[in-house]
């Protein structure tokens, strides 16, 4: 009996790496945090004395560009996009002719689209990531503009600038932008030790392209998937919760037969030909048709085997636009499940003789109940004439037995007018993984997935995994799990209490068969997630983190907050049973006393006298540590508290993001196509300021590329330098260069120098030209400090200023 309990307890596989676990902690940004606001009074002297002068010419700048944002927006790019989109919402509701759209590489190419590109991935995480350089042979057959690109062309943003977008714009046009290689490397894949990822790095100005690509698909296609609305992966303002939020509408109840989902090796085996053949389903524009095919047929380097390849299948998994090019290919297989899928049980549904179809056996229809009572009424009647006119016993014998046999027929079958079970199917996608639920049986399940397995190999070239695509009856087998989560239904009818409505009746018990699917974390996955960081061992039981141990307590806390929020956020508002993650924050917030009680060197029971906080209230009981800092001799206090699950769980019942997204799913399936009120920070085409945003944001791109240089005040040759994990250094342990410590202070991570000061001064080199007057108060002051955010005094409302403690949470104490 142990030996059965021990198989049957939850373990995590992948083996524990230190090093790895060290680095997901992201430690290194909450200590420069915590150093930072340690010094704050320091930090408010320094951006006192660091102020400069405005100069005249900046502020005649901001102020011109400031005035574009006003009135009727201006930016032809964003005005395209948003009538591409209509145009194709009128063609899906018939309203206008089925035009394909043209011009597409023009759009592309406009300075404006990349402008936008830039504005989007410049704050990415691996945007300084570098890519390979071109093979010696595609490098001498450039023409010289080309080869100009190519000296110019960045790896990274660092040094970019507007000549690099003009000049990307018109080869681009042209059709002869000269594609960079890329760098492939290899990451582990999660859940799977024996396995890992490729990604493909692309050179930074392929991305800008691939970002303008990304854009103008997006107003192409976005009606369609938005009509479908089945597919929630890689679209703006969607989500996991999306997809999880369609499962638990109305449209799956009575769903129980599960085919679970996997494509093999998805973005690999997709044919390129295939994506070129789908696109032009939607464009006429042959020099864009060829643009793809040469973006398409891309190279890389092997991190590993420093080889150069240039695969004849695959989408590059690491591109700007692969996923939503994966997308437009995987619409055609959301498209064959709704009809043809739905036409082949329309088949069965209608199909009414008993027998098989494709070697699969048909359920057995039921006879109809009225013709069966209609039937019992006549013999009766027969019965009773005969009874009065005293006619053959035997023959009256024979027809009471015939009622007899039809009556518990009856009562066996008390459904009203029933033929052969109308069998629906409930479809949802998020990239390559999928779920369909059904109403048929497991044979007629097995034939709708040799259906998709034939059609995504001859229509796509994908490969359906036979050890990974499962059928499963939800109702008697385990889980599915998707996207996290754990998809099962209620083996028996649920039975409710509902009140009568007749006056001095009691309430009565109602079962309820039709009862929505149950959603449940995925605990395979949380243990081997929680395993991996450190947080616990192998069986999940919670253990000290010990290289946290040397870090003040109230950062510790913060760390361990930040990971019982995301978790909760993840999941809180979408399980069925709120206390389902209570086990997944036990663990985490018992890491966390006892890393506090290893830090102290004492037990989980003195860190609560020393640090507890509602004892005695079993749900707030949780511990908490004060920061302490004081400004212009004004004492301030922080209480930095470990987060409880019934904090959390108010927190995510005052959001209501499940009825929010539910509504908007719903307005999806009524075919309205209009914003949407969940994540208003993302600019979608569907947001009715899209104009207005866009616009505003082309502006403030642009205003920052016109800056002076920040050191020289020069004009010519301004480009950006972009600095990396300026936030996981404290502000005192910084360079002493004048320009690093200002970005610090602004919270910014680019700034504006010509080229001159980029070589001679930023980079170390030995400058040789004309002298820079500005260069002697290099260490005191910039030449306007306005340049490296010029966001903040360009946008709509007032200047930016920068959160004040209260607002940070800080509260004034008494000493």
């Amino acid at each position: 009996m142990k030996l059965k309990k021990q198989e049957k307890k939850l373990r995590a596989l992948i083996p524990y790496n230190k090093a790895n676990a060290r680095r997901m902690m992201n430690i290194d940004y909450y200590i420069a945090q915590r150093k930072n606001m340690r010094q704050y009074s320091h930090l408010e002297m320094e951006k006192k004395r660091r102020v400069t002068a405005k100069w005249s010419f900046v502020s005649n700048l901001l102020e011109s560009f400031k005035d574009k944002g006003f009135g009727n927006p201006r930016i032809e790019a964003a005005k395209t996009l948003s009538g591409i989109f209509k145009k194709h919402i009128g063609q899906l509701e018939g309203c206008g002719p089925d035009k394909k759209t043209t011009n597409v590489l023009k759009l592309v190419a406009k300075p404006e689209m990349l402008w936008l590109a830039y504005k989007r991935l410049k704050g990415n995480k691996g945007i300084m990531t570098k890519a390979a350089n071109v093979d010696k042979a595609t490098f001498d057959s450039y023409s010289p503009k080309q080869k100009e690109l190519f000296f110019r062309k960045k790896v990274t943003p660092n040094g970019f600038s507007l000549r690099d977008v003009y000049l990307t714009s018109f080869l681009v046009r042209k059709n002869q932008y000269p594609l960079g290689s890329s760098r492939r490397i290899w990451l582990d894949k999660p859940g799977d030790k024996t396995k890992k990822r490729p990604i493909t790095i692309p050179p930074f100005m392929d991305r800008l392209v691939q970002e303008s690509i990304k854009m103008t698909l997006t107003a192409i296609w976005k009606p369609e998937f938005e009509r479908m609305n089945r597919s929630f992966g890689f679209r703006p303002k969607k989500s996991c919760h999306d997809a999880i939020t369609a499962l638990k509408t109305n449209h799956r109840v009575g769903l129980y037969t599960a085919i679970e989902r996997d494509i093999q090796g998805a973005y690999d085996n997709i044919r390129k030909e295939d994506i070129i053949r789908l696109l032009g389903k939607k464009m006429h524009d042959q020099s864009f048709m060829n643009f793809m095919t040469n973006r398409l047929n891309y190279d890389y380097v092997d991190a590993e085997s420093k080889l150069r390849l240039r695969p004849e299948i695959r989408i590059p998994q690491g591109g700007i636009d692969s996923p939503y090019l994966f997308n437009i290919v995987m619409l055609e297989l959301d498209k064959y499940v709704h009809n043809n899928l739905q036409e082949y049980l329309n088949e069965l549904n209608n199909k009414k003789m008993v027998g098989t179809l494709g070697g699969f056996a048909l359920r057995t229809p039921y006879k109809p109940r009225r013709n069966v009572e209609e039937r019992m009424k006549r013999k009766r009647k027969k019965i009773q004439l005969l009874k009065e006119n005293n006619g053959d016993k035997e023959l009256i014998f024979t027809l009471q037995n015939e009622v007899a046999k039809e009556r518990r027929w009856v009562v066996k079958h008390p459904y009203t007018d029933t033929s052969i079970k109308k069998y629906r199917l409930f479809y949802v996608r998020y990239a390559d993984d999928w779920i369909l639920l059904s109403n048929t049986s497991l044979q007629v399940a097995e034939k709708l997935k040799i259906l998709i397995k034939n059609f995504l190999y001859e229509e796509l070239g994908a490969i359906l995994s036979e050890k990974k695509t499962l059928i499963t009856d939800l109702k008697k087998t385990k889980e599915v799990s998707f996207l996290g989560f754990e998809i099962c239904a209620r083996a028996k009818a649920k039975i409710i209490k509902v009140k009568s409505d007749k006056p001095g009746y009691n309430s009565q018990f109602k079962r309820v068969s039709t009862f929505p699917l149950i959603i449940k974390p995925d605990v395979r996955r949380l243990i081997e997630r929680l395993h991996q960081k450190g947080f616990c061992n192998k069986v999940g039981f919670p253990i000290s983190v010990p290289w946290l141990t040397n870090l003040e307590a109230t950062v510790i806390i913060e760390r361990f907050n930040a990971s019982i929020r995301g978790l909760a956020q993840y999941y809180l508002g979408f399980i069925s049973n709120k206390y389902s993650i209570h086990r997944w924050i036990y663990i985490l917030r018992f890491s966390c006393l006892k890393t506090l009680a290893h830090k102290y060197r004492s037990s989980i029971n003195k860190v609560f006298k020393r640090f507890g906080t509602d004892r005695w209230i079993k749900g707030s009981k949780t511990v908490s540590a004060l920061a302490n800092i004081k400004v212009g001799g004004i004492p301030y206090e922080k209480e930095y508290k470990l987060e409880t699950f019934d904090s959390l769980y108010k927190i995510s019942q005052k959001q209501g993001r499940l009825w929010a997204l539910q509504r908007v799913f719903y307005s999806k399936e009524r075919g309205e196509i209009g914003e949407y009120p969940i994540c208003p920070s993302r600019v979608a085409i569907t947001d009715s300021n899209f104009l207005e945003r866009l616009h505003w944001t082309s502006v403030r791109t642009q205003a920052a590329f016109s800056m002076p240089c920040a050191v020289s005040g020069s004009g010519e040759q301004v480009q950006m330098y972009h600095l990396r994990h300026i936030r996981k250094q404290a502000y005192t342990e910084m360079k002493e260069y004048n320009y690093v410590r200002m970005l610090a202070l602004s919270n910014r991570k680019q700034i504006p120098v010509c080229a001159i000061c980029h070589r001679s001064i930023i980079h170390a080199g030995k400058y040789q030209g004309p002298p820079l007057k500005s260069l002697i108060n290099l260490n005191d002051k910039l030449v306007d400090n306005r340049v490296i955010h010029v966001e903040s005094f360009v946008k709509p409302g007032k200047e930016y200023f920068s959160k004040t403690l209260p607002e940070r949470g800080w509260r004034e104490t008494l000493d």
